[in-house]
């Protein structure tokens, strides 16, 4: 079922599935890193980062 939003009323926030770790290639230390989405209701403009977690 499709839903009709008004320009700028919504955002939809959330943190996708689990975490994905990055391996920094100069000392082969590895990080955990959170996906973090956003998705802009009626433009359906997305945005994504990866910031680390927690230790």
């Amino acid at each position: 079922m499709r839903r009709q939003h008004k320009a700028g009323e919504k955002l939809f926030v959330d943190y996708a599935g689990k975490t994905m770790p990055i391996v920094w290639q100069a000392t082969g230390k590895v990080r955990l890193a959170e996906i973090f989405v956003t998705v802009m209701d009626a433009s359906s403009d997305t945005f994504v980062d990866a910031p680390y977690g927690t230790l």
